[in-house]
This record gives C-alpha cells, structure tokens and sequence, in this order.
C-alpha cells in the first residue's frame, strides 16, 4: 500500500498487533520464502482468505482473471474453477502445481495480451474469456502494467455473477473507482497483511 517506509512498517506492526493470529503465517511465508503455489493460498489479504474459507460451498463455480496460488485454494473447496492467464509460463507452473496436488477440476485457459499497450483490451480475448454463464465467486487479480485494467474486468465481470454471489478484487487499495460506483447491494473491505507479502494489503469483496 502506498505511503514511506516508516508509515508502511507502522502499518504492518499496528495490523499484527491488532490481528496477532496472522503473525505465524506472516512470518512463514516471508521468512521461509514460501509461495503461495508451495501454500496452495490466495495472494490476498489472510482476513480475505479467512472469510472465503467459511463462504465457499463445494458445489459452486468460480472464474479468475489470473492464476496462481488461489487457483489451488479455490480448487480444493468448490466444484468447478476456470482461470484465464496471460503468462504462458507461469500458467505451466499452474498446471504442473495441479497435476502434483490431481486437482482435475480446474480449466486454465492462455490467452497473451501486451499489458504494456493496452489499447483495444475492451475487445481482446483475456477480457472476453469469461464463459457466458453466471458464477458464485469471479476474481480480478490478474496482470496489469502503468495502465490499471482490473477496473475494465471488474465491470465486464459484474454481468456474469449470480445472486448471492461474489466478485473479488485484490490489491483493491489502487482502485477507490470501484468503491464508488458498482451494482453490488453490499461491500466488504479485508485489510491485513497476507501470504509472500511484505506489508499489508487490501482485498474487496463485493456483494451481489
């Protein structure tokens, strides 16, 4: 999160005394140089992870808008996972993580896009890869440059969420847009410090 080094250390030690249950994971993941394929977690905040750990119900459907650790953690607690990435080699770490762990139940879909020039992404397949199907949880955490583009997938994924459902947005500090303007009938922010993370982080959940 933005702000000087001493602002962003206050931040981490006034988190941790706060929520002192985070500290052996914190310390484990930054210390041990733990990943979050290696932890089977979500790169989010851990009060987003505790939250989707008690909202997840195995016969739900989730999209992601980039993979890694949270493929696998959403694998192992709903039915179906579908996740678009850009990065042909990171998606074979993926999919090599996934055959060691014989989690069959996730579709990793490569679809390249120059993120450094991002003119026509509106119309490029990585936005548009989403099925035509309503999901319970869509996760907009994928890659991105000097021109942010979660925005443009938030709002694209807002018409694929059923009721009841959840959109994800990680690193949601960067994007205050979102907050203001959505379709969403309520709005959570998770502000902790999180797995591989130096400092602390934010992730929005919002409601549908």
């Amino acid at each position: 999160m933005r702000g000087s080094s001493s602002r962003r250390i206050a931040r981490l030690i006034g988190n941790l005394v706060v929520c002192p249950k985070y500290l052996p994971g914190y310390l484990q993941t930054n210390l041990l140089s733990k990943q979050p394929l290696d932890l089977e977690l979500a790169w989010f905040s851990y009060a987003a992870i505790d939250f989707l750990q008690s909202f997840l119900r195995p016969k739900m459907s989730v999209f992601e808008y980039g993979s890694g650790g949270s493929t696998l953690f959403f694998a192992r607690r709903v039915q179906t996972v579908i996740s678009t990435e850009d990065n042909a080699t990171w998606l074979e770490n993926v999919r090599r993580r996934l055959t060691e762990l014989s989690l069959k139940n996730v579709m990793l879909r490569h679809h390249e896009f120059d993120f450094k020039n991002p003119e026509g992404f509106e119309n490029s397949a990585y936005l548009n890869s989403i099925p035509s199907q309503k999901f319970d949880v869509i996760v907009v955490d994928g890659a991105e440059e000097a021109v942010p583009v979660r925005p443009i997938c938030f709002y694209h994924a807002e018409n694929f969420i059923k009721p009841g459902g959840i959109i994800v947005v990680d690193d949601s500090w960067r994007y205050p847009e979102l907050r203001r303007k959505n379709r969403a009938v309520d709005h959570r922010i998770f502000k902790s410090v999180g797995p591989c993370r130096p400092g602390v982080t934010s992730t929005d959940i919002f409601f549908y």
